[in-house]
């Protein structure tokens, strides 16, 4: 099957599939996140142990992101995306399975357990998923494409929250993971439908890769990133963006919900609104091509969703919270996409995985460092998780209106694999 022409794009089968797949797993992913934290919450009511959980699920990924790349380049991304989401389904399955025994008693090993391992398999997903995208649509439709695969996350958002606050009525949290474990199998499924064949073009570079040593081809694709100064600027930010974001929001808002006196419904309903305001940032950003020849807006969109992040601060009601959490929403689809689409059209197919996978690792980066200095902070009340959130927030606005001051960035349109409009040529497609 040759990639589909323009206004095609849902008779694309290999794209459909791959969206059913990814829309299933990102379901279970959203819903696990959220029910993971409010069980420790929950059941051991330690700021310390939700903050270490989060630390031992970003530790994984941190070490295998890049080394998950060097993969997505060398070898079947339809089977490293196929062989984490069953793993996934394994890992929830056993958790489940210990509950179910009255193995409470376990915790917090069990839990640094099932965190350690989500982490690491879900390390080898991202690069190979993010990487794929290009090889299965022309270049004029990375941006709708970009924009369906952020919706299909995003709508797990939605309902992966709602099926939690409906889980989490029950208590029976061994249930909640057997249905989530259910959810990571059946995206499998779908995943092991695509039946692809690189070119033969591809398939040489990954004869050739293979002759050399994974950490050359690391190290090659670092070098690459940080030999073009957009991507440097790119990813640097992607890095503080999460410092001042991650923590904050993973952990303060969890807490927070918990000290004004609310159950796990208000926690899943600000998620479930976040998931709705990325949803709609992603059908505007997909109607505006990717905001084509308006990035210079970008900065601003992202200052706009940390001073949103910042506005947590007064919630004492949920509407504000619903207002805030929409906000956010809205503001990470409108300049992840973009930003996603623009990497996948200026790299070169043979580097995109281990670029994909370094943006990957950047966006992560300083996750444990900001859970672990939430949960120091939370820990010794030197701040209470409102003042975590204004503080993050504010952080995130001022990194990004400081992105104007390059010259890159305001330039970043110029680029000329950007400029280009011609498709992708036919020796990137894939047979099926």
């Amino acid at each position: 099957m040759i990639v589909a022409n323009k206004g095609s794009l849902w008779r694309n089968r290999l794209f459909v599939l791959l969206w059913c797949g990814t829309i299933l797993s990102a379901l279970a992913d959203s819903a696990f996140f959220l029910v993971l934290s409010w069980f420790i919450v929950d059941v051991t009511g330690s700021e310390t142990m939700l903050g270490t959980t989060l630390i031992s699920m970003s530790i994984p990924r941190l070490l295998f992101m890049l080394i998950g790349g060097v993969v997505a380049d060398r070898w079947s991304r339809k089977w490293i995306m196929f062989s984490s989401i069953l793993a996934r389904g394994f890992i929830l399955s056993a958790f489940g399975l210990s509950l179910l025994w009255g193995n409470e008693g376990w915790l917090p090993f069990s839990a640094y357990a099932v965190a350690i391992f989500f982490g690491t398999v879900d390390a080898f997903f991202w690069p190979a998923r993010s990487s794929v995208l290009p090889f299965l649509v022309n270049r004029d439709q990375l941006a709708p494409a970009n924009s369906m695969m952020e919706i299909s996350q995003q709508i797990s958002m939605v309902l992966g929250p709602l099926v939690s606050a409906l889980l989490i009525r029950s208590s029976h949290y061994p249930l909640m993971f057997f249905i989530l474990a259910l959810a990571f199998f059946a995206g499998a499924v779908f995943i092991f439908a695509l039946r692809l064949q690189q070119a033969a073009s591809d398939k040489g570079l990954q004869t050739t890769a293979s002759s050399r040593s994974y950490f050359k081809d690391l190290f090659s694709g670092i070098r690459f990133t940080f030999s073009v100064p957009i991507l440097s600027i790119i990813f640097c930010t992607s890095l503080f963006t999460n410092m001042t974001f991650s923590g904050p929001i993973n952990m303060g808002l969890p807490l927070l919900v918990k000290s004004l006196g609310w159950d796990g419904s208000a926690y899943s309903s600000l998620s479930i609104t976040l998931g709705i305001g990325t949803i709609a940032g992603g059908i505007i950003t997909g109607l505006l091509n990717g905001f084509r020849g308006r990035f210079l807006l970008l900065p601003f969109f992202l200052a706009i969703m940390g001073l949103a992040v910042s506005s947590l601060y007064f919630m004492q009601h949920l509407s504000l919270g619903f207002a805030a959490m929409a906000t956010i929403g809205l503001m990470l689809s409108i300049t992840n996409i973009p930003f996603i689409t623009y990497i996948q059209t200026i790299v070169p197919s043979a580097m995109l995985g281990r670029v994909m996978s370094l943006l990957s690792l950047m966006s992560l980066g300083l996750g444990p460092v900001s859970y672990a200095i939430c949960s120091f902070v939370l820990e010794h009340r030197l701040a209470t998780p409102a003042v975590i959130m204004l503080i993050g927030g504010i952080g995130l606005a001022f990194i990004s209106m400081s992105l104007w001051v390059f010259r890159t960035v305001r330039q970043m349109e110029q680029h000329p694999a950007w400029a280009r409009t011609e498709k992708v040529p036919e020796s990137h497609s894939l047979s099926s």
